[in-house]
């Protein structure tokens, strides 16, 4: 079987989808990210980390990756046992004002209140082998900052986990999939050496895409009936976008 060009998979929440939540097919259950990860490696994927495929030529074709936005507490309680179990490589992109309180820019939307993930459990999780990248302080849509809170939400949130978690923060995420050229400029200002991004009607996977680079990594996002052969489906109807 001739394998896809390599992908970064995309997260949000997990449990439950049946709940009053405004983005309820964010949710994932434990049985559904089980079974879309097996079926990964059941079509021939091999897992490798987020820098690898983004930055590493030899990781462009046959692997795959986790990527998890914003730092729910899902993400330990139900997330990573399944993740670690499977030695699936993952990156947490945390909201860092967030850490340890609940979802702020989501009620101000209208949604449930939700808890983040505590100083305590990011420092376990990044013991026990999960990533850590930045994904602001406050989850704005960073094209709508002026240049000093544009610096401070892109800067200030590596620099706070970094000595949070006492490993050095490296990767970035545009919350929202939000970014332009001048976003993507800070982003590079402040040292990340890539970023991933998110488009919700058009997710085409990493690489290979010929107006991406490593500050503009897209991914494929994961919902609550992203069923396995709807995922691949949804992989393949992504790489025919671009008449791969």
């Amino acid at each position: 079987m001739e394998l896809m060009p390599s992908v970064i998979l995309l997260y949000h929440r997990f449990g439950s989808p049946f709940n009053r939540s405004t983005v309820s097919g964010q949710y994932v259950t434990a049985g559904l990210l089980r079974g879309q990860l097996r079926s990964m490696f059941a079509r021939g994927y091999q897992a490798a980390t987020l820098t690898q495929i983004v930055t590493d030529p030899a990781y462009a074709t046959g692997y795959f990756t986790v990527t998890i936005d914003d730092g729910y507490a899902s993400v330990g309680e139900i997330a990573w046992p399944i993740l670690r179990e499977l030695k699936v490589p993952t990156t947490l992109f945390v909201v860092v004002d967030g850490i340890g309180r609940t979802n702020d820019w989501d009620q101000q939307e209208g949604d449930i209140e939700v808890p983040m993930l505590s100083e305590n459990e990011l420092r376990s999780l990044t013991r026990d082998g999960m990533a850590m990248g930045a994904h602001t302080l406050t989850h704005p849509r960073l094209t709508q900052l002026d240049d000093a809170t544009l610096y401070s939400e892109v800067a200030y949130s590596g620099a706070r986990l970094t000595e949070m978690i006492g490993r050095r923060v490296t990767t970035f995420s545009y919350p929202y999939g939000n970014w332009d050229f001048r976003v993507r400029q800070a982003v590079i200002d402040a040292g990340y050496t890539l970023a991933t991004a998110t488009k919700l009607k058009d997710a085409t996977p990493w690489p290979q895409r010929p107006t991406a680079d490593r500050f503009s990594a897209l991914r494929v996002n994961m919902r609550w009936n992203t069923l396995p052969l709807v995922l691949h489906n949804k992989i393949a109807r992504a790489f025919a976008k671009e008449g791969r």
